[in-house]
């Protein structure tokens, strides 16, 4: 396979067009959270560091 400054260039333009696809995916802007997913944080941020698990609890349960 021979590489030319041609290949190369389309090689740099189609992970230029994959880089802007990425980058517009985390933009903040274009995320959305549902009302529910909004009222779940809000809820969990409320709940005392006493009432949560500790990660050894979390362990124990699922692993």
């Amino acid at each position: 396979m021979t590489v030319t400054l041609e290949t190369i260039h389309e090689d740099i333009l189609s992970l230029r067009k994959e880089f802007v696809g990425v980058v517009s995916y985390f933009e903040e802007d274009k995320m959305e959270l549902s009302e529910e997913i909004k009222k779940q944080i809000e809820d969990s941020r409320k709940t005392s560091n006493l009432e949560m698990l500790s990660q050894e609890e979390v362990e124990k349960e699922f692993l």
